[in-house]
């Protein structure tokens, strides 16, 4: 009997661990993700923009939000010290492993949310500024929500952590990636910091994507059960500063993938290269780069006709040459529809591959020798006509004499 109670108590805890993490049922169903222009707002692109994703700790963007304006209106300092209380010590992980009763400087807890994604550190804060409740903070970020316009969302916590009424969109993130760019651009610059070190331990920055996307300085990374992986992302380019979203993404990698997709592809669309071809289904970010078009040392090359430049592409192996087209691709999305095409055809396995390589080949020599015999055939048959006339000439003759033979003995 025991047994049997110790057993069921086994399983009611691991329901509750599911449960709380976001549960096995709910693992993300929908992607989604957005491209924005961060001067003009422009949308180059979107997919599921507006349905609804749980934030997963792109939540902390809205409390640095509000840390940020609570340092520029001199509310707090970057070296002043907060508690840490125990309901923030209790946070799960992600954490910088605070203990309660000590204190964390406003500039550590920050750089915490950022690289480390803390929740313990964004629990702090929270409790900084809400009158010492998370949950009257959190009130304070949907309010700020909505007077930034961002018109689906609901915060009922600091840190990200799953709540089923907790809820966001990739169009409200957007808003927001912007909003922190554009209201706080001496704070903003915290998001491209790769690594931070407390207290002797070095945290390295979450976003995978920092120091080897050219231009990328941000900003978030989020994952739960609940929501998949998510991304908000800033690039800057040329003086163009791109934003993108992405929610729900399957892993990391797929995710990154998709972000540099994304940006990659809304740069490449607003410099006018807008042809693309794929190389070897886009192994690396240079990868990328060659397959949308030209860089800018081989456009020279290229003359322009009629006022405009033509398009161009890569010829493989043939030495980086390149060859002029006619524009095809208009949009972020016309592009991003190349690439998932030209993927598709990676997709066919090797074996399949090799057999039809082979026998392309076994076609091909097949045709090759058939034309040989045939050009034998015809040279070997001239010869034989020529023979063939002789010996019929000889019996013509012959029979040409016969009757007149017979018939001088007939006349006889």
């Amino acid at each position: 009997m025991r047994a049997c109670i110790k057993q069921a108590q086994k399983i009611i805890c691991l329901f509750f661990l599911l449960w709380a993490t976001g549960g096995a049922s709910s693992w993300a169903l929908t992607s989604a993700s957005i491209v924005i222009c961060a001067e003009t707002g422009t949308v180059h692109h979107e997919h599921n923009a507006d349905v609804n994703i749980p934030p997963a700790s792109l939540t902390k963007m809205m409390t640095l939000y509000l840390t940020f304006k609570a340092l520029k209106e001199g509310r707090l300092k970057p070296n002043q010290e907060l508690p840490v209380s125990k309901h923030a010590a209790s946070q799960p992980p992600t954490k910088l492993g605070l203990k309660a009763g000590t204190n964390i400087t406003v500039r550590q807890a920050i750089l915490g949310c950022v690289t480390k994604s803390a929740n313990d550190a964004a629990v702090t804060i929270a409790e900084a500024l809400g009158r010492g409740s998370e949950a009257y903070f959190a009130n304070l970020m949907t309010q700020q929500a909505r007077k930034l316009r961002l018109t689906a969302t609901i915060f009922k916590n600091a840190s990200g952590l799953p709540n089923k009424q907790q809820w966001t969109t990739a169009r409200d993130m957007a808003i927001l990636s912007q909003a922190l760019y554009d209201h706080f651009p001496e704070y903003s610059k915290v998001f491209k910091e790769q690594k931070f070190v407390y207290k002797g331990k070095v945290h390295p920055n979450h976003n995978h994507l920092l120091g080897k996307v050219q231009g990328l300085d941000g900003i978030k990374t989020g994952f739960t059960n609940a929501s998949g992986f998510n991304l908000a992302a800033s690039m800057v380019r040329d003086n163009y500063r791109i934003i993108a979203v992405v929610l729900g993404g399957e892993n990391r990698f797929a995710r990154d993938k998709k972000m540099v997709q994304l940006l990659e592809t809304t740069y490449a669309n607003l410099k006018d290269k807008q042809q693309c071809i794929n190389k070897k289904g886009y192994e690396s970010i240079d990868d990328l780069i060659f397959a949308l078009g030209p860089s800018e040392k081989h456009s020279d090359s290229l003359k322009p006709k009629k006022g405009k430049l033509h398009k161009a592409i890569y010829l493989p192996n043939s030495g980086n040459s390149l060859k002029p087209l006619e524009p095809n691709y208009e949009t972020v999305d016309d592009i991003l529809k190349c690439i998932e095409e030209k993927q598709s055809l990676q997709t066919t396995p090797p074996k399949i591959a090799a057999v039809k390589k082979a026998t392309q080949k076994k076609a091909a020599s097949k045709k090759a020798s058939l034309k040989k015999a045939a050009h034998k055939k015809t040279t070997s048959k001239k010869p034989v006509q020529k023979k063939q006339k002789s010996k019929k000439s000889t019996p013509k003759k012959n029979m040409k004499k016969k009757p007149t033979g017979k018939r001088k003995s007939r006349a006889a």
